[in-house]
């Protein structure tokens, strides 16, 4: 079956709920008017439309024999955006929600989700009690299937895209539907009590199992949707809002039991597609470290921007926002899939159209380029599934003041963290799970495995082979010390790698790292210990070579000799002690195993640094890094500031190899909350760069203005300068 998903640049996404007391819904939306938006479309250069047959509050817009069609609707939406996409030749993409309804309460309580008290759960962001649909219940077979099929049936579309599905199945459910499956699956009864704070859940099975057992749900309810929209159309393709992220993965489960985690590939998607933007959030990184990850699976994938600040809203952007979001999906492989709002009555503003035609434009002279190209792998930074949902939390987890710092500490953090210390530094990567970076390990220069605590033991013997071979690998922190269902194993999988046996969590919150002297020659600050907040563990030598110390803090720090939680006293303004003289354990190990080393960071580096950016950890990091694996030595090297992003790619053409060197200009003005614009991008001057070429090239161009760059060649690398880089600059680099 074709993906035309692949080929197709720019879709448009209109966002649709109507609450029921909205009236002359639709109203506004003729025959005509559907036309007229429609020739307004195919000016702005839009290549398919995605529209509403049934909303977050459980309305139709069109008039469907099964659920309620909104009780202010004036013209079939649904029928009438259908037929004049498929009058003008554009595809159609056909939006349901899944499973939120503020109708269910009436005829069908039994479906609802429980709470522990009793009361009915209100559904995704609405404001209605008892509006959300339990994934155990009946709903789905009896109801969403058959509405679903309804819909594919009557309105024929190119592609499906399920919304408030599965980032809805996440918390506890108490109805009957539950306690049943549960018993039957587990023999246990639902857990009780408020779920465990994160990190906390490992100590406690009944929970750990209930996660497992709920997210494996998420899988069958895939399986279904698909199958429902096959049996009635098999060319019709189908994406689920938000599945096949690095943070969002799904465990097949089995009769209850654990079998293994999915990839994406595994879930029978035809796509994948997500609306990843937090309200007001940064596009340009959300959209840079999901591709990395997505560039893997081997499917096709999206990205959803948007004109608003925030859903729900009718307010404009600065197009050069649009621009770079656009590129920098179009840098890590990605297509692009705006989204606007009509008002009720199903009207459109103009004005956004015409904006949004020039940044598709914009795009149109880029899309070329990143036709047919992948990612070129280099540096793997691990993001083993399970340690995104299940485990400690990153960076400080106490003792630190708790106003420290805006931002929400998550376990994403580490494999964030990670990528965002690459892209600064300039160094070609990409984000794998566990299952696929085995299969493609012998394409690695370097593995990161920033404290990735829940590992299988097949990748860690996988790691073992790879680093025996010749490969390279960094370690940080806890990583492996849990099996991949959340269970503390008995010894350290990594030890025999590390050159080292890691041991008990370390008493204090923070500690500080002191550079031996060979280290220290290499830092700019190697004087300054480094103050790194987080767990560290003792560790017992076992052929490794230290190449930095970790300092424990003050002895007075400690009310009392024991030195447990209750007995940290708080000193400084947000909490910091200064460094002591007693060394609790090595910071920072290399060890040769084969023909192959491996670097052990004992701490949680990558999460510090993605949460506070500092500099002192971003130079012993790229310090670090430089000793595994030298500059010299790597595919492609970049002088550049830190904000500008290089994302290599490369491609097969009939006459031989191309390679584009995307550089992307993120410059955002200063803000002091969570809305982030690139409304005045500023020219950067003088990037240079080199780039291993398996031949002398033949050319190289700056594109799309197809100009001729001044370049020479080594013998190995071709040595190019990039004179200015506005927004986005393509380097096309022929073979």
């Amino acid at each position: 079956m074709s993906n035309w998903i692949n080929s197709t640049f720019r879709k448009l996404h209109l966002d649709y709920h109507q609450p029921e007391w909205m009236k002359a819904v639709a109203g506004g939306f003729t025959e005509e008017e559907a036309r007229r938006q429609v020739a307004m479309f195919k000016e702005a250069g839009i290549e398919a439309v995605e529209f509403f047959a049934y909303d977050h509050y459980g309305h139709t817009f069109y008039p469907s024999d099964i659920a309620p069609a909104h009780p202010g609707l004036q013209n079939d939406y649904t029928g009438l955006m259908s037929r004049a996409l498929k009058e003008a030749g554009l595809r159609t993409i056909l939006y349901l929600n899944a499973f939120t309804s503020v109708h269910l309460q009436k005829d069908h309580p039994e479906w609802l989700r429980v709470l522990e008290d009793g009361t009915l759960a209100r559904g995704a962001w609405l404001q209605h009690e008892a509006s959300q649909a339990c994934i155990s219940s009946g709903f789905l077979d009896e109801y969403y299937l058959p509405l679903l099929k309804e819909a594919v049936t009557r309105h024929e579309p190119d592609a499906v895209w399920i919304d408030g599905g599965s980032w809805t199945v996440e918390y506890p459910c108490y109805c009957e539907n539950c306690r049943k499956q549960f018993l039957e699956d587990t023999g246990r009864g639902l857990p009780l009590g408020p779920m465990p704070e994160p990190g906390e859940e490992l100590n406690s099975p009944d929970w750990l199992q209930w996660r497992l057992w709920r997210r494996g749900q998420i899988f069958h309810y895939v399986r279904k949707l698909v199958a429902a929209v096959k049996e009635i159309s098999p060319e019709t393709l189908v994406a689920e809002n938000n599945l096949g992220k690095y943070f969002y993965g799904l465990p097949l489960m089995e009769g209850g039991k654990f079998v293994r985690w999915l990839t994406p590939k595994e879930l029978g998607l035809d796509w994948l597609s997500c609306d990843p933007v937090h309200f007001g959030a940064n596009h340009e990184m959300i959209f840079s470290k999901e591709g990395r990850y997505q560039a893997t699976t081997g499917l096709t994938y999206d990205y959803m921007n948007e004109r608003f600040h925030g859903w729900g809203e009718w307010q404009i952007r600065p197009t050069t926002d649009w621009k770079l979001e656009m590129a920098t999906i179009l840098a890590v492989g990605a297509r692009g899939f705006f989204a606007d709002q009509p008002y009720p009555d199903g009207r459109l503003e103009p004005a956004v159209y015409r904006e949004l035609g020039a940044v598709h434009e914009f795009m149109k002279e880029r899309e070329p380029y990143a036709t047919g190209t992948h990612i070129v792998p280099e540096v793997a930074v691990l993001a083993s599934l399970p340690s995104q949902l299940l485990g400690p939390v990153a960076g400080a987890e106490w003792g630190r003041d708790k106003h420290w710092g805006a931002l929400p500490k998550s376990r994403m953090d580490r494999v964030d963290g990670a990528s965002q210390f690459l892209v600064e530094m300039g160094i070609q990567h990409l984000i794998y799970d566990e299952a696929t970076l085995r299969e493609q390990l012998d394409r690695q220069a370097l593995v990161i495995v920033p404290d990735q605590c829940l590992m299988e033991a097949a990748t860690i013997a996988a790691l073992e082979t790879y680093v025996e071979n010749g490969g390279r690998l960094i370690v940080t922190g806890r990583s492996g010390l849990w099996d991949e269902q959340g269970r503390r194993r008995q010894g350290d999988l990594f030890a025999g790698l590390l050159g080292l046996t890691r041991g008990a969590v370390l008493p204090a919150p923070l500690h500080y790292w002191q550079a031996g002297d060979e280290l220290a020659g290499k830092l700019a600050f190697g004087q300054i210990r480094l103050q790194a907040w987080g767990t560290a563990l003792q560790a017992e030598m076992e052929g490794a070579e230290p190449l930095a110390q970790l300092l424990e803090p003050v002895e007075e720090v400690w009310a009392d000799s024991r030195k447990r939680r209750s007995d940290w006293r708080h000193y400084t303004t947000v909490g910091a002690a200064p460094a002591g003289n007693t060394v609790a354990a090595p910071a920072v190990t290399l060890h040769s195993y084969g023909q192959g080393s491996v670097m052990y960071l004992n701490g949680d580096l990558f999460a510090l640094y993605y949460l506070e950016g500092h500099r002192l950890i971003r130079e012993w990091l790229d310090v670090c890094i430089n000793d595994i694996y030298p500059r010299a030595t790597r595919m492609i090297q970049v002088q550049k500031p830190l904000h500008v992003e290089m994302v290599l790619n490369a491609r097969s053409t009939d006459s031989g190899e191309e390679l584009m060197v995307h550089f992307l200009n993120y410059f955002a003005q200063k803000r002091p909350g969570y809305v982030i614009h690139n409304e005045e991008i500023m020219p950067v001057q003088g990037i240079s760069f080199q780039v291993a070429t398996p031949a002398k090239p033949s050319r190289v161009l700056l594109q799309p203005e197809n100009m001729e760059l001044a370049w020479k060649w080594d013998g190995t690398r071709a040595i190019i300068e990039l004179p200015m880089l506005e927004l986005h600059a393509i380097v096309q680099i022929i073979i």
